[in-house]
């Protein structure tokens, strides 16, 4: 049986005593979990807000993804160290690895193997708690990474297991920054295999281009927008801007976020009022399209592509329509009964018709 008590907060600390993460993440070590006999699975984490004394923290569902998501791309057992050895650049030896991580209930659950060392430990109750140690993200108080997990008998205090040359944990930043490098990479229609070099060519054609099309034109000032840059932008300014992103600014990150979301709630409207248009849904169906649209576009396209025709255009209900009307009064009352506002014909459909 595991017992989850409270959590302090340490720092990440090099050889040279830098604060090298310092603004970013916080590295914690837990007070102790007790280990009653030898468990396969112990809790390391509990699920929701965890208190401890250098302020609270975290663990959501996000933090679950990104923990369980950096162990498995690491393709590597968490050790299980004694006395958090790991992080004082000593000698180390293995009290057991940690082969998988899920949730349970009530806590992040991870799945061990213990040397045979630490089992006699255990058995002889001679080591009776565990400490893990997570990355906490500043900005947001997060936790998003397990670091390592002790064998102690002394409880985690303020400052006491100093992070040192924790090169893995360099490694997480630098490969979270990719991952927000690979979205934007995806937003402007290029190779996965695309550098930064790549990502700066295109938008800065896409900035040069003078274009009819109104989709090309707002995405763009949606980009600049969320850059925090004007729409009379020099190139040089958009660049600067992709090179803080890889450089690791979290503003960044967090803003190429919105626009990703803001270009995708974007596209699933156009598809949506393209179904209303069409006939191939009707105004009631409206916002189960959007959500459809919104969680699986290239299905919805295919459902676009194979769906029959539901609503007769020729044979609309327009009962509420005045008995004389001009045509363009008469498609306002159309596209009224397909969903479509004034406002969205105004500022898409008219501007195909010019």
């Amino acid at each position: 049986m595991c017992v989850i008590t409270r959590y302090n907060a340490i720092r990440k600390v090099n050889k040279k005593g830098d604060d090298s993460l310092k603004g970013r993440y916080l590295a914690c070590a837990s007070e102790p979990v007790t280990v009653d006999g030898v468990p396969n699975e112990i809790k390391i984490l509990p699920l929701g807000m965890v208190h401890s004394q250098k302020g609270d923290f975290q663990v959501d569902d996000e933090s679950v993804e990104m923990i369980r998501r950096y162990f498995k791309e690491r393709k590597l057992d968490l050790v299980i160290d004694y006395e958090h050895q790991t992080l004082q650049d000593i000698q180390a030896p293995a009290g057991g690895w940690i082969k998988d991580i899920y949730k349970g209930e009530d806590a992040l659950i991870a799945k061990v193997e213990w040397t045979q060392k630490a089992a006699e430990y255990l058995k002889n109750k001679e080591y009776r708690y565990l400490s893990p140690v997570v990355l906490v993200r500043k900005k947001d108080r997060k936790a998003m990474k397990l670091h390592s997990v002790a064998l102690t008998n002394t409880p985690a205090i303020d400052g006491m297991f100093p992070i040192v040359n924790s090169e893995d944990i360099d490694d997480f930043k630098e490969e979270e920054d990719f991952m927000e490098l690979k979205e934007l990479i995806t937003l402007l229609g290029l190779p996965e295999t695309a550098t930064i070099e790549d990502v700066r060519k295109a938008l800065t054609e896409a900035l040069k281009k003078p274009s009819t099309d109104g989709n090309e034109v707002v995405a763009n000032s949606t980009v600049l927008s969320l850059l925090s840059l004007n729409e009379d932008a020099r190139t040089e300014d958009v660049v600067a801007s992709i090179m803080a992103l890889k450089a690791g600014n979290t503003d960044v990150a967090a803003e190429l976020l919105e626009l990703k979301n803001q270009l995708a709630e974007k596209e699933a409207d156009e598809l949506v009022n393209m179904a209303l248009k069409e006939g191939k849904i009707s105004a009631a169906q409206a916002e189960w399209a959007k959500q459809y649209a919104l969680s699986d576009k290239k299905g919805f396209k295919s459902f676009l592509e194979k769906a029959p025709v539901v609503v007769n255009m020729e044979k609309m209900d327009l009962k509420d329509a005045p008995e004389k009307k001009d045509s363009q009064d008469v498609d306002m009352e159309i596209l009224k009964n397909m969903g479509i506002s004034e406002e969205d014909y105004k500022n898409y459909y008219k501007q195909e018709e010019k």
